[in-house]
């Protein structure tokens, strides 16, 4: 007698699939950070390009940040300056994209920060239909609603920025390494995100990562962008393992001067507390990493700080052998959003406009008092080097929506959502205003004339 099994074999068949599926969730791991065994190469200190530094700051904002900024690189590229090809010579021009000599990033800025690290002015062909015009955020939302994907998912080792960190690899990043970003005659990129248990600016830099016994040159780009833009409740947190004490780091002298005077009004002293709390495994074991705007949306307290823990701005120029340095420009590509939407509030607001607007107001006024620090931090720097008569003249460039003459134009850039998905009528439309604003700032015409720079004009 033969007897019918099909139904059976389906049912051994729906067994094994779903052993499969647990089985791949209970496996479903973060990829951690490679240990370093043996204390790093110090931290690459950027050149400065003559006698002048030029450091880029692009802040977060999704693809409206990355599309502004983006649109920078470009205005810079245009600006010619001499030393380079004349007419009718062979070789590029010399441009004022070629002078940065640091890029620091936040969030959606890290996305065109990374990728121009990566592969400098290949940024200009491929770029924006490889990134500024793609739907990202439906694509991710598609991928972490796609079932194949659902046991990894449910795994508590594994969660959204993790995949996010696999698409970032497969659409821009191609899993290079930070490594990878030291090419010779580029920009030093630093990548910032924020310990969300700290509430600190955490730099993806050589530096950082000798601190925690880390190998910077084998951590995936991908992963660093995705921590800088891991908005708390969209995206899990990056998880990063600390080594801390297992490769000969040794305290910072910085660390244990302002450890030894007690002063807890000085940020020197608060920045030296935190630090060395880092500097303990089993204190401090791993480090959950979020959006770098939730602790800077401008990047430039991370400028502040790496300067006052290297000893001041002198001892940081003397380091880097630029004893001829008179100019430091600092671009900040500002992609801020209005704090008070134009549709109002109405008489009941409700919560997800209230947490909207709050969140907007924060972040607006935290800038706004991280530039006023900015500047008087400058100031102080300036009456330094006045004293030891070497004196440096400072360029503070604010590209900002708020810039604008038109109300209309104001209100058409501040509506545009903070998303990672935008028509590419707006992501044109960004990139030009990125270049008006730049143009149109009084500070950046006078280092434009310091430098002898002009506008480019395309070939005919």
């Amino acid at each position: 007698m033969r007897f019918r099994v099909a139904g059976s074999n389906k049912f051994i068949q729906f067994i094994i699939a779903l052993s499969a599926l647990i089985c791949i969730s209970c496996a479903a791991q973060y990829p951690l950070n490679p240990k370093q065994e043996l204390m790093q190469s110090p931290e690459r200190v950027p050149e400065p390009a003559g006698s002048q530094l030029l450091i880029l700051a692009f802040s977060g904002g999704g693809t409206r940040a990355a599309s502004l900024a983006y649109g920078i690189l470009e205005a810079l590229r245009k600006i010619e300056l001499p030393g380079g090809a004349g007419p009718g010579s062979e070789g590029p021009p010399r441009t004022m994209l070629d002078e940065v000599s640091i890029i620091v990033s936040v969030s959606g800025g890290s996305f065109t920060a990374a990728y121009y690290g990566l592969y400098g002015n290949k940024i200009f062909v491929d770029y924006r239909e490889k990134f500024l015009t793609r739907d990202v955020q439906g694509e991710l939302t598609r991928s972490s609603l796609n079932p194949l994907n659902g046991p990894r998912l449910s795994s508590p080792r594994f969660g959204r920025s993790d995949l996010a960190q696999e698409y970032y690899d497969e659409i821009l990043f191609n899993k290079a390494t930070l490594g990878a970003m030291e090419r010779k005659n580029s920009p030093q990129i630093v990548i910032l995100s924020t310990d969300m248990t700290d509430g600190v600016t955490v730099p993806f830099t050589r530096d950082a990562f000798a601190m925690i016994c880390s190998d910077f040159t084998r951590f995936p780009v991908s992963r660093a962008v995705a921590a800088s833009s891991a908005l708390p409740g969209f995206l899990s947190p990056v998880i990063v393992r600390n080594y801390a004490g297992s490769c000969g780091f040794e305290r910072p002298d910085w660390v244990t001067k302002a450890l030894e005077k007690p002063d807890p009004s000085s940020r020197l002293f608060q920045m030296a507390r935190i630090f060395d709390s880092f500097l303990d495994e089993r204190q401090k074991p791993y480090f959950y990493l979020v959006d770098g705007g939730v602790s800077d949306n401008l990047g430039i307290r991370a400028i502040l700080d790496r300067v006052m823990m290297k000893g001041g701005l002198r001892e940081v120029l003397d380091r880097a052998e630029a004893s001829g340095l008179r100019r430091i420009a600092v671009i900040i590509v500002d992609a801020e959003v209005s704090a008070k939407p134009s549709w109002g509030l109405g008489d009941i607001p409700g919560l997800g406009a209230v947490l909207d607007v709050s969140s907007t107001v924060m972040v607006n006024k935290y800038n706004f008092e991280m530039l006023d620090l900015l500047r008087r931090t400058i100031r102080d720097w300036q009456a330094e080097d006045a004293a030891r008569h070497k004196p440096l003249d400072f360029y503070i460039v604010h590209v900002t929506f708020d810039s604008l003459p038109e109300k209309k134009e104001r209100d058409y850039f501040h509506s545009i959502p903070t998303t990672l998905s935008l028509s590419a009528e707006q992501v044109d439309r960004l990139r030009e205003a990125a270049a008006t604003l730049l143009w149109g700032s009084p500070e950046f015409q006078r280092f434009i004339r310091d430098m002898g720079g002009k506008k480019l004009q395309p070939p005919g």
